[in-house]
């Protein structure tokens, strides 16, 4: 009698130890098989959240910046600019982008004229912000944030012009986006112009 029950309580001893490491290996499968997906959390508001990292978009981007996804872009524009001001164009482009003074805003009809730098002939963490320029094509979007809104436009055309020809930024009464580099890359001789239209 006294066999009988302690073998039986080996059995339920083996059985529980067994039991346990089926649970745990479960868990362990489980785990590996969900580690590399991201979840998503529901706020209070209903706006899913994943649980990867959110990086805010800084706010000097939403009073006015530009974003070019294909690109990897996020970039400040500084407001009215003066092109003809040495200083305070090489200045602002230290800074960001630049909007052409005089030229149309988000929202306005006419031609918001952007400029930037394609090559290091600056020390500034914006010197090569437009290197990339040329591989935009016709349709790829670009969006421009202004005063917390955002403005989305696809790519119409590419051209390059000679460094004199200031017609590429006339103000214009349709609202359109001209972007401004100099060309070729790390010369001054010519400027390759990217113009996009309002989606």
């Amino acid at each position: 009698m006294k066999k009988s029950l302690f073998k039986t309580r080996e059995y339920v001893i083996v059985g529980i130890i067994l039991l346990l490491l089926i649970i745990v290996g479960a868990f362990y499968f489980w785990k590996s098989q969900h580690k590399d997906k991201p979840t998503i959390n529901i706020t209070t508001d209903s706006t899913p959240v994943s649980a990867a990292t959110i990086t805010p978009v800084d706010p000097k981007i939403k009073e006015f910046g530009l974003e070019i996804d294909k690109l990897n872009i996020l970039v400040p524009v500084i407001k009215n600019v003066d092109a003809n001001d040495k200083p305070a164009y090489e200045q602002a482009l230290k800074k960001g982008v630049a909007q052409f003074d005089g030229t149309a805003l988000p929202g306005e009809p006419g031609n918001i004229f952007i400029f930037g730098h394609s090559s290091a002939d600056i020390k500034s963490d914006y010197s090569k912000i437009f290197v990339g320029l040329n591989d935009l094509e016709k349709n790829d979007e670009i969006i421009l944030y202004y005063q917390n809104n955002e403005y989305k436009y696809k790519v119409k055309e590419k051209k390059i012009v000679k460094a004199t020809n200031l017609s590429v930024a006339a103000k214009g009464d349709k609202e359109m986006l001209t972007l401004m580099t100099c060309w070729p890359i790390g010369t001054k001789a010519k400027r390759l112009i990217v113009i996009a239209n309002p989606i």
